[in-house]
């Protein structure tokens, strides 16, 4: 670093050196001049064939003297702009006056950083010391940035002057030579000094930032170093878990130092966890201001909610365990939103995360009380306990031997409290009378027994100095369990929020919501299971250290590739292809379930239309979504173009019935000559339309089969559509009397037989003809209208018993046809 320093003064002196000549009159280096453009020579480009040659410095080139008079008053302008350019800064003052302060903290920082290192501190230590000095390198990385930026300007106006003053100086050779008028030379000596005295106090103020600029990259390099060892702490850490870190309890090895120096280490370890905190607050001022209206605003739906769940209403509708939370309404909200500090402050120092965790652990009590059996409320308020003295310890405690006293004292009881669970009786029999199922005592049963395994292993380990071990399984296990238990606690909170949600306002008028109200409950059950899961595995990995290396393992796994000449597809590409599709296709269902049960009900669409727009609207989310799984894909398709389009033809010729079903399913999903619940008739096939798919239609009869029919068939073939432009259809009652029957009498008893029944239209009214005269009987004929369209058989057989039964009431006879047959005799 001293190094650095006296190269960046040497590089400071060279460059006054180098302008320092111009300053005495002496002709300034030409490359730097600035010229006019429209005063710039032309030069014209080389003949062809001429070797390129390095470019000479361009010559400055004097203002003509006409022009003096008005070049210097813009001079003049430019020079002023200086001065307030030369005049100090305040970011860079304010840089000047905390520098000295921060080289003084960061010296002994470093050294007792270092100290810590050495002890094999816990991840928690490690942490806080990693974002201490990370906010530390963040801020002198500002500070570099704003000086890097004014040393910049500097140097780009001292240019600027460089060749400014190179004009001047050749104007006023120019103007010497050409005899020019005394008051003209004597303002050119006055522009001359006037650049000067602005390049001396630019040069000033260039050396003074560059001499900042090395002071503050000094403290960046110290940052940097400590973060390195850190870093190589980290990552050696997992393989000195198994190593003994402290002598056994049992030994006299024990060094009374520890006991001595771990006031101070307190003290030091509360100093810096309080300025973090301070810093974390500067910071987030926003945030938590958001944060805490997020609260208030909990409270006040968790009250709300309060209320509503004690409705019999809403035992009716039973939700009285989702919304048994909301019995307490302040913890509930504590609750929620002392777990979405997780993903409010996704860069949070650790002694964030701690104290959201104590602060989380009386209303999580509160909440896991009613979500619990009564006989588990002691293991319950134990294990707060357990989870109270590994936190403090984790923020306060930094030495070796304290580690370990600790680490024994919190195993032990932790080992009698899960013997407890694993073998009390009388807690058995309480669980069984809460409605405990023999399966879930047994999973208790063997969840248990790995944890006793845990905690004894960790207490071992604890006294024979492997304090690494005994810290990764012990008060991993701790704070492992209570992070479950709060994001179930959590998800039960979210559950009664959500139930409540939708059965108020504005939500409750939704069709999908109050049609589907415990689908969506089960699908948001399922969600937030899995968005806590994810949380809580994200959680375990960072504390154990592991989240690198599980990123880089799963990094690995994804760019595994195979490769097959030109072609090369990754496992990571493979999932990529597969999510993108199985996202079209949810995200396809959701919009047309959106659709179907809110928006086209509200609207006036025209019969069949909304399952057309319903239809496109799926093959082109399908579509879209399998462009997209394409493009994750990775795959060059400009490699394959040959392979592609003969491909391409052969599927052309081979899918070609597919093809021609697709386009004739469009058509008639466009053209609307059926709709979905149409009855057709298409040569032996009669039935009600069901589906109308991408390649066929689901034709279902009145036999109950399913027909498949393609849908080129319904676009080539004659197609009969019963309900095409109205929902109606025609009964036809043939009926036969004997001759001698008055015919009036029986038109006017076929009409009032249909005029009877409810179910035949008034208009069209109905008809009755006679038809002929048939061999043995009178033909007669009823004719009515009916809009059931699916029940016309039986209207019609009803019809045809109300005939008969009026017919006998009157007395008029049905003939049975006769034949009279005559045998000859041979």
């Amino acid at each position: 670093m001293r190094r650095l320093h006296d190269t960046v003064a040497v590089c400071a002196l060279l460059c006054v050196l180098a302008t320092a000549p111009a300053a005495f009159g002496a002709p300034a280096s030409p490359a730097a001049a600035t010229v006019p453009p429209a005063e710039a020579p032309q030069k014209a480009p080389p003949a062809p064939g001429t070797p390129l040659k390095a470019a000479a410095p361009q010559a400055p080139v004097s203002i003509p003297v006409p022009q003096i008079v008005a070049k210097a008053e813009e001079v003049t302008k430019l020079l002023r702009e200086l001065d307030a350019l030369a005049a100090p800064v305040p970011a860079i003052v304010a840089i000047q006056t905390r520098l000295p302060d921060v080289r003084t903290k960061l010296g002994p920082e470093f050294k007792s950083t270092i100290d810590v290192l050495e002890q094999g501190p816990p991840i928690g230590i490690q942490e806080r010391l990693t974002q201490s000095w990370q906010a530390s390198s963040s801020e002198l990385a500002g500070w570099l940035e704003i000086i890097t930026k004014r040393a910049t300007q500097l140097e780009r106006e001292l240019d600027r002057l460089v060749g400014l003053r190179a004009t001047w100086a050749q104007t006023r050779t120019d103007a010497q030579a050409s005899r020019a008028p005394t008051p003209v030379l004597q303002n050119v000596e006055t522009v001359l000094a006037d650049i000067d005295a602005a390049r001396l106090q630019l040069q000033g103020q260039r050396a003074v930032t560059l001499v900042l600029q090395d002071q503050v990259a000094e403290q960046a390099k110290r940052c940097e170093d400590a973060l390195a060892q850190i870093t190589r702490l980290r990552q050696g850490s997992l393989a000195l878990t198994f190593a003994r870190s402290s002598p056994p309890i049992w030994t006299r090895e024990l060094r009374k130092a520890d006991f001595e120096v771990l006031p101070a280490r307190i003290r030091d370890e509360l100093g810096a966890s309080a300025a973090l905190l301070r810093q974390f607050a500067g910071e987030q001022t926003v945030r938590l201001l958001l944060h805490g209206l997020l609260f208030i605003g909990l409270v006040l739906l968790t009250r709300a909610a309060r209320s509503w769940a004690h409705d019999s209403a809403a035992a009716r509708d039973g939700v009285a365990t989702s919304a048994a939370v909301f019995d307490r309404p302040y913890s509930a909200a504590a609750v929620a939103a002392i777990v979405s500090v997780f993903w409010i402050y996704p860069f949070r120092p650790r002694t964030v995360g701690d104290i959201a965790g104590i602060l989380l652990l009386l209303p999580l009590l509160r909440i896991l009380r009613l979500l619990i059996a009564r006989a588990m409320a002691p293991a319950l308020y134990a294990f707060a306990v357990l989870v109270l003295v590994d936190r403090v310890r984790a923020q306060l405690v930094v030495t070796p031997l304290g580690d370990q006293v600790i680490l024994l004292v919190e195993m032990l009881p932790a080992v009698v409290l899960v013997g407890w669970v694993l073998g009390s009786r009388q807690l058995r029999r309480a669980l069984r009378a809460d409605g405990m199922t023999p399966q879930r005592l047994h999973a208790q049963d063997t969840v248990a027994g790995l944890c006793l395994l845990i905690c004894a292993t960790s207490f071992g380990a604890a006294a024979y100095g492997s304090v690494r071990l005994a810290r990764m399984l012990g008060s991993g296990l701790v704070v492992d369990v209570f992070l479950a238990s709060a994001a179930y606690a959590a998800v039960k909170v979210s559950e009664g929020l959500l139930a409540f949600t939708l059965r108020a306002w504005p939500l409750c008028q939704l069709g999908m919501v109050a049609r589907h109200r415990d689908l969506l409950q089960r699908r948001a059950h399922r969600g937030l299971c899995a968005i806590m899961t994810v949380t809580w595995v994200f959680a375990v990995l960072t504390r154990r250290g592991l989240l690198d290396v599980a990123a880089a393992l799963g990094r690995a796994a994804l760019a595994a590739e195979v490769r097959r000449g030109g072609i090369g597809v990754s496992v990571g590409d493979v999932l990529a292809f597969f999510f993108t599709v199985w996202l079209a296709f949810m995200v396809s269902a959701f919009v047309r379930f959106l659709l179907e049960e809110d928006v086209f009900p509200r609207l006036r669409l025209g019969r069949g239309l909304s399952y057309t727009i319903s239809s496109l609207l799926h093959y082109a989310v399908l579509l879209l979504g399998f462009l997209l799984a394409i493009a994750a894909l990775g795959v060059d398709l400009n490699k394959v173009t040959i392979l592609a389009g003969a491909f391409g033809v052969g599927l052309g010729f081979g899918l070609q019935g597919m093809v021609n079903n697709f386009v004739s399913g469009l058509i008639v999903l466009l053209e609307r000559p059926m709709q979905v619940g149409d009855a057709i008739q298409m040569g032996d096939v009669a039935g009600e339309v069901r589906r109308i798919g991408i390649r066929s239609t689901t034709v279902q009869t009145a036999e109950g089969a399913d027909v498949i029919v393609p849908n080129a068939s319904l676009v080539a073939e004659k197609v009969t559509n019963w309900t095409l432009s109205r929902h109606v259809r025609r009964v036809d009652v043939p009926v036969g009397v004997a001759y001698g029957t008055p015919p009036e009498k029986v038109l006017e008893l076929l009409r009032g037989v249909a005029a009877a029944h409810p179910h035949v239209l008034v208009q069209p009214a109905p008809e009755a003809l006679f038809l002929e005269f048939a061999d043995s009987a009178l033909k007669f004929e009823l004719r009515a209208w009916t809009d059931h369209f699916d029940r016309w058989l039986t209207i019609k057989s009803d019809l045809n018993v109300a005939v008969y039964a009026a017919l006998q009431d009157a007395g008029m006879e049905i003939p049975v046809p006769q034949r009279e047959v005559r045998l000859r005799p041979a």
